[in-house]
C-alpha cells in the first residue's frame, strides 16, 4: 500500500464527534431569572388576575363608606387587608396553574428537551414569576392601611405580622398552583382546588369554639367579634400565622420542585426544614393565647379601672383604654349636646363614661359589654354614625334613670324623655334613629350600650310627634317641665300632654310588653 493509498483511506473514515459541553449553572439560572420575567409579565396581565386586582382596588378605593369608616380601629384595618389579598392569590392560583399546563396543552413539551432548562428550573421559574404579584399585594396592604391610620379619627396600633399575612396569602396559592399543575395536567384541578379550599375553610373557622391549632392551619385567622378590642387583649397568633404561611409556601414549592426532577441536597434539605417549621407554627398557633392575655382580658371586662386613663371634663369624668383616649372629645361633644338639652338639676349630675368591653372570649366573642355600676355610663370600642346616637340614648338614660339594669321597655315619660334626648343630641339623629329600627325590625328601640332603651308603640308616637314639633320650641317645654318628665311615676298621656302633643290609645301590642 502506498502512501498516497494510506491518506484516502485515512480522510475516507468518519472523524470522531467532538465531546459536548456541559452547560453551566450560571447560564442556567439566567435563563431561569428570564423565563420568570416573562411569566411574570404574562401573570400581572392575565385576564383572571386583572379582573381580581380591578374588584380588589374598586372595594378598597370606592368613594363613600359609613360614617364608622371615620373612626378605624388599627388592629382591625390590618386583618380587613387580608381578604381581598385571599381573593387575588387564589386568582394567581389558577393562572399559575395555566402557566405551568401551557406546553402540555399545546403540545410543545419535547421541544423543550433542546433547551437550557430542565423541568425542575421551570418551576422555580414559575414560582418566581408569582413575586412581583406579591409585591403589588404588599403595595395595596401598605396604602390601605396608611390611609386608614391617616385618618383624624383612627386609633389603635396594626401588627406588621397581620400586614405581611396578606401577601403570603398570594404567595401560598401561587406555589400551590405550581404544584398542582406537576401533579395532575389538567385545566379543571386548580379550580376545583379553589372550591375546595373555600368549603374546608368554612367548616374550619365556622364554630369559634374549633381548636386553636385547627383553626390555625387554614389560611385566613377568622377572628370577627361584635366589637374591636384594645391590641393587648387580642391574643392573635399572628406572627407564627405569618410563619406558617411563609414556611408552607416554601414546603409547597419545594415539593413541586423535586416532582419536576430537581431531587438535589439543597431542595430535599429545604423541603424539610420548612416542614419542621410548618409544623413548629402550628403548634404555637395552638398555645394562643398566652396566660398573660387571658389573664388581661379577665381583669379588662371585669374591672376596666385597673387598665384606663381618665380625664376629667367639667362634671363629667371619661375614662378610656389608652389607645382610645383621642375619642374622648368625641363623648364629650355628644354628652355636652345631651346635658345642653336637659332641665335642671340632672343636667349637670356627676357622670362617668367608662369605656367597657367583654373580651372574655377574644375577638371572636359577640357578648356585649355587662352594664356599668350606677352613676357610670358605657362607652364601646366603636365610634361614628350610629354608635354615636346608642351613645346619646346612654347618656340620656344617665341623666334620666342613673343606672344602666335592663328592667323592660320603657313604658312612661322617662323612655319618651331619653329617645327624644339621644335623637336630638346626634347628628342627622332622626334618619339614625329611624334606620336602626328598621335595622333592628324593632322602631322603638336603641341598642345603647350595654343594654338597650326600647319602647313601645305608644311611646314611639308620642316622640315622632314631638320631631315634628319646633326644636326650640320642644326643648323649652323638656327644661321646664323636666322634674316630673323624669320621675318614675309620670305617665305617657301627662308626658304628652307636657311637650303639646297627643299621645295614641293603648294599644293590645303595648299591654303585652314588660315596663321597666
Amino acid at each position: 500500500m502506498t502512501a498516497a493509498t494510506g491518506s484516502r483511506t485515512a480522510e475516507s473514515q468518519p472523524k470522531p464527534r467532538p465531546e459536548p459541553h456541559p452547560v453551566r449553572v450560571r447560564s442556567g439560572r439566567r435563563a431561569m431569572l428570564a423565563l420568570a420575567r416573562v411569566e411574570a409579565r404574562r401573570l400581572l396581565l392575565n385576564p383572571l388576575v386583572l379582573i381580581a386586582l380591578v374588584a380588589y382596588l374598586t372595594l378598597v378605593l370606592w368613594p363613600g363608606g359609613e360614617p364608622e369608616d371615620a373612626y378605624p380601629v388599627l388592629q382591625d384595618i390590618d386583618r380587613e387587608t387580608q381578604l381581598g389579598q385571599l381573593m387575588l392569590g387564589l386568582a394567581v392560583m389558577v393562572a399559575v396553574n395555566q402557566a405551568v399546563l401551557r406546553s402540555h396543552r399545546r403540545g410543545t413539551d419535547a421541544t423543550f428537551t433542546v433547551l437550557v432548562l430542565p423541568p425542575w428550573r421551570r418551576t422555580v421559574a414559575h414560582v418566581l414569576s408569582a413575586l412581583p404579584t406579591v409585591l403589588v399585594g404588599a403595595l395595596i396592604v401598605a396604602g390601605q392601611f396608611t390611609a386608614a391610620a391617616l385618618k383624624p379619627g383612627a386609633v389603635g396600633r396594626g401588627s406588621v405580622s397581620e400586614l405581611l399575612t396578606g401577601p403570603l396569602l398570594i404567595l401560598l396559592p401561587a406555589a400551590l398552583g405550581v404544584l398542582l399543575a406537576r401533579v395532575a395536567r389538567s385545566a379543571f384541578v386548580a379550580p376545583l382546588a379553589v372550591i375546595a379550599f373555600l368549603a374546608v375553610s368554612m367548616v374550619f373557622v365556622a364554630d369559634s369554639r374549633s381548636p386553636a391549632w385547627l383553626r390555625g392551619m387554614t389560611p385566613v385567622l377568622f377572628d370577627e367579634g361584635s366589637r374591636p378590642l384594645p391590641s393587648d387583649l387580642l391574643g392573635r397568633p399572628a406572627a407564627a400565622h405569618a410563619l406558617y404561611l411563609l414556611a408552607l409556601a416554601v414546603l409547597v414549592a419545594a415539593g413541586a420542585v423535586l416532582l419536576s426532577g430537581g431531587r438535589t441536597r439543597a431542595v430535599r434539605a429545604t423541603a424539610l426544614g420548612a416542614l419542621g417549621v410548618v409544623v413548629t407554627a402550628v403548634v404555637l398557633q395552638g398555645t394562643a393565647p398566652s396566660d398573660a392575655v387571658r389573664e388581661a382580658r379577665q381583669v379588662a371586662t371585669r374591672d376596666p379601672a385597673k387598665l384606663q386613663d381618665c380625664e376629667r371634663r367639667g362634671t363629667t369624668t371619661y375614662c378610656a383604654f389608652p389607645e382610645f383616649t383621642p375619642w374622648t372629645g368625641e363623648w364629650a361633644r355628644v354628652t355636652d349636646r345631651v346635658r345642653a338639652l336637659a332641665g335642671a338639676p340632672d343636667a349637670s349630675r356627676a357622670l362617668t363614661v367608662r369605656q367597657r368591653v367583654a373580651a372574655l372570649d377574644g375577638p371572636s366573642g359577640t357578648a356585649e359589654p355587662p352594664p356599668a355600676a350606677p352613676g357610670e355610663l358605657t362607652a364601646t370600642t366603636a365610634w361614628g354614625g350610629e354608635r354615636e346616637l346608642e351613645f346619646a340614648a346612654s347618656v340620656a338614660r344617665g341623666l334620666v334613670v342613673g343606672h344602666e339594669r335592663y328592667e323592660g321597655v320603657y313604658c312612661d315619660a322617662r323612655g319618651v324623655l331619653m329617645v327624644w334626648l339621644a335623637v336630638r343630641a346626634t347628628r342627622d339623629g332622626e334618619a339614625m334613629f329611624e334606620k336602626t329600627g328598621d335595622s333592628y325590625n324593632s322602631p322603638g328601640v336603641i341598642q345603647a350600650p350595654a343594654t338597650a332603651v326600647a319602647l313601645r308603640g305608644r311611646e314611639l308616637a308620642v316622640v315622632q310627634a314631638l320631631f315634628d314639633q319646633p326644636g326650640g320650641e320642644v326643648e323649652r317645654k323638656v327644661k321646664a317641665s323636666w322634674a316630673e318628665l323624669s320621675a318614675p311615676g309620670t305617665t305617657t298621656d301627662r308626658a304628652a300632654a307636657l311637650l303639646g302633643v297627643t299621645a295614641p290609645a293603648e294599644s293590645a301590642d303595648d299591654r303585652e310588653y314588660q315596663c321597666a
